[in-house]
């Protein structure tokens, strides 16, 4: 078996029968500190500036393109019928792929939830109500698991589909405290203020969480990712804390192997040139493109936005990062 630290060229040839490229350098483990929940506030910073994306396409436009395939690949070289937005993306061909991706990830997608509960709790214990706000909840599977923890969880997405399916959802299990919205994240704030009037205190009178799980940052545009990251530390704001899951750079090459050639439903099918292992990022012919990200990379992202860090945690193959707006 390969070593998922330093990828071997010979495995991939054997494996996947994929030709990546010779000058590719392996991935290194990168271990992470572990910091304890501090949740006072603490000094005034800078306010982040604004990001300008005059001229850009909408954060809503640039996910369709880059987080869905346009089309489905085959061996053969055709294409089958498109998929050709995210937001017509088909549910379940969507629980096709949480479902592989819950047989690889199933320790961290319980870590996950452990860490963002054990973050409710606290909160709780210092006599606050806490709600909770998913950016990209796809069919909801993370809002279900941890909603008990909260007043009121939020699950935002672009896809009506997976909104529709979700509200089903809710509406089986008798979980009125559930609620799914359709929206774009690069207009998360005034997406809340919408669904949610401040003036009726639900959810703007409690310490917001807001998180974005299972990667999906990983493939937003680089472009939009400023934008959507500080639309997530306004509405959590000062006492509020935003939870990042990101997907380890140290474990990339493994998930080349084991995960994208076993999920050609969620990424398309694709041979070694779409493989970046430098950059920990692939780029799928389907027009599929993630990143996996380093502790120190995300680090830098929170610090670089002027937030402060209240946790990071490397588990297994994600790292999660607990952080919040200075006010």
């Amino acid at each position: 078996m390969c070593d998922h630290l330093k990828i071997n060229q010979e495995c991939f040839d054997k494996k996947m029968h994929l030709e990546v490229p010779q000058q590719k350098a392996g991935i290194q483990q990168e271990p992470a500190p572990e910091e304890s929940p501090n949740l006072a506030p603490k000094a005034r910073s800078d306010d982040m500036n604004d990001l300008d994306l005059a001229g850009e396409t909408s954060c809503e436009e640039s996910e369709q393109r880059s987080a869905s395939p346009d089309s489905t690949i085959t061996s053969e070289g055709h294409q089958d019928k498109p998929n050709s937005k995210w937001e017509s993306f088909p549910v379940e061909q969507w629980r096709s792929a949480v479902y592989v991706n819950r047989a690889y990830f199933g320790d961290l997608c319980a870590d996950t939830a452990d860490f963002i509960v054990d973050i409710a709790e606290n909160v709780k214990l210092s006599g606050r109500r806490v709600s909770l706000v998913e950016v990209g909840c796809g069919t909801g599977e993370f809002v279900r698991e941890t909603a008990d923890a909260f007043r009121v969880a939020v699950g935002v997405d672009f896809n009506p589909q997976f909104i529709e399916f979700c509200k089903q959802e809710a509406a089986k299990e008798g979980a009125p405290q559930q609620r799914y919205v359709k929206g774009d994240a690069c207009a998360l704030v005034d997406l809340m203020k919408t669904e949610f009037p401040p003036a009726e205190g639900l959810l703007w009178d409690d310490v917001r969480v807001v998180a974005c799980v299972g990667n999906t940052i990983g493939i937003i545009p680089e472009n939009l990712k400023e934008a959507v990251y500080k639309q997530m530390l306004e509405l959590a704001g000062p006492s509020g804390v935003v939870i990042m899951a990101y997907w380890s750079a140290a474990w990339f090459g493994d998930a080349v192997q084991n995960f994208y050639h076993a999920n050609p439903q969620l990424c398309g099918e694709f041979k070694g040139e779409s493989i970046d292992l430098g950059a920990t990022t692939l780029t799928t012919p389907s027009g599929y493109r993630t990143h996996w990200t380093s502790a120190s990379e995300a680090r830098a992202v929170m610090q670089n936005l002027g937030a402060e860090i209240i946790s990071i945690k490397q588990k297994g193959k994600g790292v999660l990062v607990a952080a919040r707006k200075l006010a």
